[in-house]
């Protein structure tokens, strides 16, 4: 943020608090509870977080031409973007054969909760505050809030000599072998996923951005060999994209805090821009989302094979365009629009997992039906009936990752290397082929690494790594799934880190990323009533420098 005063004073306060709450958080430990019974255990840990970024490049005039892709760009000067701190509190209990779980974490965010830099009140999308304020839902994404994460109860025991584990809950349920990329794997239908902390840390493993569900699942051992699991949702719930006006917002019209598309100029003298006013979401189904699965280790091989199926709804939205709806010139509207999420893909696929070496190689095969794909521009305008007909089809995808702990060499003392390689196809369109993205590809390909060499007892008590991640687009521009690995057509992210355990109780980071690509809108317009996808970089000019330390007690 660019306002003087704030940027100098209020930042110092908070870190001053978040330094004394670390400090006094150094004086306990993480403890588990006494009991006095054996088979009774209790475990309660809470981790305590101050976290800051700050914003490196200026902006971009091209990348700010857009009225609907601008404001999370305006809204934000070089500086501060992020001056937070999180509290995560986590207690299991287990008795015998029975046990539970809940954590839940809290945050606030200073930046988040006053002014921001936005002096284009003719492009600002927010109808309910002025252009200098964040939208309500953004202040409470970004800015302040307490969410439930794990709430679950279990139940071990025996079916005759095979072993089983039941589970009731919300919790993750993860099949599959991918590392990164969940969205293009068989996980997708078990769990939506928090792009918004994937922006802030692009080369976050795929199992800590899956959002927990509620559900039942079951896991039976059949023989030493041969595994059975299934799973039921009770809810359905979207992938949890940065919301509008946020620093890693690119549209300004999806998911929270999304009002209004601006369209044109006013309809009449002195009134306001011509634009679709948000109305209520077409949300999925809650029904109709489980799986199995079947694990076998064949003998006298090394290795795992698996075996998997499942119905879901998607989690990813597609906006569509109500013309005429609610006409009134006076406050600009020409129209209304929502966001639509598709009912009842159907997935199949396999896996394996070996060892290769001193590496762990996996990889898996999947194929959709009913999968929506990729409108033009991610939206589509509904007809006089008010159907939305936006593109579905078949699709094969494809993940391989590997998984290996670096030897001691004399330029590092350990460490580890992570790697997966993603690619999908379009194998066939079913409905709708005219509303597909024209600048499209069938195939798309995608890699990211993560290479982490670890230094022990750099001084005593202190083990340094320097992460670096890399994802990159290699080859196409996804028709099946928007924004696959951030979007950009040869283009991606590069991230360098240093990150530190002290006494194993502290930890500490400082991360700079920097965006890949060419420099250009998401979406570029075609008519007054559709734009197309470009893609191209709209990050660019977002690199960042975050910094964090926590504390466990």
């Amino acid at each position: 943020m660019s306002h003087p005063m704030m940027f100098k004073a209020r930042p110092l306060c908070w870190g001053a608090c978040g330094a004394w709450l670390l400090v006094c958080g150094g004086e306990a430990a993480a403890f588990q509870i006494e009991t006095g019974n054996p088979d009774l255990t209790l475990r309660w840990d809470n981790t305590v977080k101050y976290s800051n970024a700050f914003r490196l490049k200026s902006r971009s005039a091209l990348l700010t031409q857009d009225a609907n892709q601008d404001d999370g760009n305006r809204n934000f000067g070089t500086g501060l973007i992020s001056n937070r701190f999180d509290l995560l509190s986590e207690f299991d209990a287990s008795y015998r054969s029975v046990g539970a779980r809940i954590s839940a974490s809290a945050w606030y965010d200073d930046i988040y909760n006053r002014a921001n830099d936005n002096d284009s009140p003719r492009t600002a999308n927010a109808y309910s505050v002025a252009n200098n304020q964040f939208v309500d839902p953004t202040r409470v994404v970004n800015g302040r809030n307490v969410r439930l994460i794990d709430a679950f109860a279990y139940n071990k025991g025996n079916v005759g000599d095979m072993p089983y584990v039941v589970r009731l809950g919300q919790y993750t349920v993860l099949y599959g072998e991918t590392l990164f990329f969940g969205s293009n794997g068989i996980a997708a239908a078990q769990s939506p996923v928090d792009v918004n902390k994937l922006l802030a840390a692009p080369s976050t493993q795929y199992k800590e951005l899956a959002m927990p569900q509620p559900q039942l699942s079951v896991q039976l051992q059949v023989n030493a060999r041969v595994a059975v699991g299934a799973y039921y949702q009770f809810h359905w719930q979207p992938d949890r994209l940065p919301p509008v006006g946020s620093y890693f917002s690119g549209v300004d019209i999806l998911q929270q805090g999304g009002e209004r598309i601006l369209a044109g100029a006013p309809l009449v003298p002195g009134g306001m821009p011509a634009a679709f006013f948000r109305t209520h979401d077409q949300k999925a189904s809650n029904t109709g989302q489980g799986g199995v699965q079947l694990k076998w280790r064949p003998a006298g091989m090394e290795g795992e094979f698996g075996f998997y199926a499942a119905q879901f709804n998607a989690k990813a939205p597609i906006g569509v365009t109500y013309p005429g709806v609610g006409f009134n010139p006076l406050i600009g509207q020409i129209g209304t629009y929502a966001l639509l999420y598709p009912d009842k893909i159907r997935t199949v696929g396999a896996s394996f997992t070996t060892s290769v070496g001193d590496a762990n190689l996996s990889g898996e095969v999947s194929l959709r039906q009913n999968m929506p794909l990729v409108p033009a521009g991610g939206s589509i305008s509904a007809d006089r009936d008010g159907l939305a007909s936006y593109p579905v089809g078949k699709t094969l995808h494809a993940n391989l990752s590997t998984l290996m702990q670096l030897p001691r060499t004399r330029w590092w003392d350990g460490g580890s290397l992570l790697g997966e390689l993603a690619y999908h196809r379009r194998l066939s369109i079913s409905r709708n082929a005219e509303a597909l993205e024209p600048n499209s590809t069938r195939d798309a390909l995608a890699m990211r690494a993560l290479f982490s060499p670890t230094y022990y007892q750099v001084l005593p008590g202190l083990d340094l790594s320097v992460p670096i991640g890399l994802g990159y687009n290699l080859m196409g521009r996804s028709s099946v799934l928007t924004g696959f690995n951030g979007g950009a057509h040869h283009g991606g992210d590069l991230s360098i880190g240093l990150s530190g355990v002290y006494q194993q109780k502290w930890n500490f980071s400082l991360t700079w990323t920097h965006f890949l690509g060419t420099l250009k809108p998401g979406r570029a317009p075609v008519n007054a009533a559709r734009q197309n996808y470009t893609y191209g970089q709209s990050l660019k000019d977002r690199d960042f420098l975050a910094f964090s330390v926590s504390r466990t007690f």
